[in-house]
């Protein structure tokens, strides 16, 4: 076992590498293809995107029980002096964090990236959609980059991944992401994302992505002012490649094993009955409409037919 002192000591060089850095967090509803945008950004000289480190979905709240179940011990007769206060888990917090990130640009490292022109670090979870204004306060100056898609063909991307093994069926697991799960994390980027100014928060849609690819990618690199030269987009394309991601086939070709399953837009035609989905699309429609969708099913069905 390693000694403690040196442990911490090396602990400290690795966080200190990661000081100068901006902070990047790639959001959106899952199955939206932030993973997809996670490869482009981490193909980029200036930019490492190592992993989804679930921080604010799963690791803080269980960090911030902790804290506050041994507070209530403690004050049931010690002093406040051995109590932790509220700034006290925020700092513990961006620590936890911290040494996560830490980890990614150790990784990249050690994978043999040359890292001297870095400029971010970041990282992918969809879930942290709905934790921008925690995010933000440990990390102030961090940017966020939203990906939003069709949520009918993130319910049927969704059910295809794992919504199998899910308990649901089918109807109820469309239901489930339709109407309860893209909205609340959508609406809860749109509404928290936007204060924070242009200069921090960039939405931009999966369909667009697919559709201007080279174009999006500038867009995107523009807004974290990064290189965006012919060659840097290039390497973010080539990282992100669909042929590459899915082990050889192109966008279109379908495995419904793998986790790049088809990646095209409308595939939820070929999958959602009018009957089903335009129920759902009703209840979400202003939210559709306000991230760019149509909500009339039937239009968009008579439309792929003709």
């Amino acid at each position: 076992m390693n000694d403690i002192n040196d442990l911490l000591a090396g602990w400290r060089e690795r966080t200190g590498r990661i000081e100068r850095l901006s902070k990047l967090f790639i959001i959106g509803c899952g199955k939206s293809g932030t993973t997809w945008l996670r490869y482009m950004l981490n193909g980029h000289s200036q930019i490492v995107v190592e992993g989804e480190g679930s921080f604010a979905w799963r690791l803080l709240p269980h960090f911030f029980q902790a804290l506050e179940a041994f507070n209530k011990h403690q004050q049931k007769g010690q002093p406040p002096v051995t109590h932790f206060a509220p700034d006290d888990a925020l700092v513990m917090a961006r620590v936890l964090i911290d040494t996560q990130l830490a980890r990614y640009v150790e990784h990249a490292r050690q994978s043999g990236r040359d890292l001297r022109d870095l400029r971010y670090v970041g990282d992918k979870t969809p879930q942290h959609t709905i934790a921008i204004p925690l995010l933000n306060t440990l990390y102030p100056e961090s940017r966020f980059v939203h990906i939003m898609r069709d949520p009918r063909d993130v319910a049927v991307s969704g059910w295809f991944h794992d919504g199998r093994t899910s308990g649901r069926t089918f109807e109820q697991f469309v239901y489930h992401y339709m109407n309860e799960v893209w909205p609340l994390q959508v609406g809860s980027a749109r509404r928290d994302g936007p204060p924070l100014g242009a200069k921090r928060y960039f939405e931009i849609r999966y369909e667009d992505l697919l559709e201007d690819e080279q174009g999006i990618v500038e867009r995107v690199l523009a807004f974290l002012d990064v290189d965006r030269a012919s060659g840097a987009v290039a390497q973010c394309r080539a990282a992100g490649s669909f042929k590459r991601l899915s082990g050889g086939r192109d966008r279109g070709e379908e495995d419904q094993s793998n986790f790049y399953r088809k990646g095209v837009a409308g595939d939820w035609r070929n999958h959602l009955p009018l009957e089903l989905v335009q129920p759902c699309c009703d209840r979400i429609a202003g939210l559709m409409v306000a991230a760019g969708y149509d909500p009339d099913c039937a239009a968009a069905l008579a439309g792929a037919s003709s």
